[in-house]
């Protein structure tokens, strides 16, 4: 009777086969021939290769642009640990996270200085202005002063050569 039971949970064990399989490419029947393709919904370079990271890629993209930039650091440091980004992704998207978060009071002295510089604007970051931009808020700066204070977070190194 004993091994009656124990017969009984390893053919199930059996049966349940593992699941770790699905998660890289699932198949499912495309023609009455047996052909096989890869099941909607997962992305798919070649027949049966996964594209490497495309949805965490995309994850983190959107945190980026909804500016939770804590959370896309960490889906980054945890998908470059398992493998799913590869360093320069990763460096790529840490440099496009700390071009957003640097405020305008952080710029070089020597650009602040500039007449008609925003000053008004200092403790706001990158992302801050583009959202200002974006919804026609100039209740703290007019827009070409908002259009200035990108032009300067976005690109200081080249301002900086003209300043000079």
């Amino acid at each position: 009777m004993r091994y009656e039971g124990l017969l009984l949970v390893v053919s199930i064990l059996f049966s349940m086969g593992c699941g770790h399989d699905r998660s890289a490419v699932l198949r499912v029947p495309a023609t009455p021939a047996g052909q096989e393709r890869p099941a909607p919904g997962l992305e798919t370079e070649d027949e049966g290769v996964r594209v490497k990271g495309g949805t965490l890629s995309s994850r983190i993209s959107v945190l980026i642009a909804n500016g939770e930039f804590a959370e896309a650091e960490a889906l980054i440091a945890e998908g470059t640990a398992s493998g799913l980004l590869s360093q320069p992704q990763a460096a790529r998207l840490l440099e496009r996270i700390a071009q957003l978060n640097t405020k305008l009071g952080e710029l070089p002295a020597r650009l602040q200085r500039a007449p008609d510089f925003p000053s008004q604007l200092k403790d706001y970051t990158l992302f801050q202005i583009k959202r200002m931009l974006e919804a026609g808020d100039f209740s703290l700066a007019t827009e070409p002063q908002l259009r200035m204070a990108k032009k300067l977070l976005e690109n200081p190194d080249r301002l900086m050569d003209k300043v000079r």
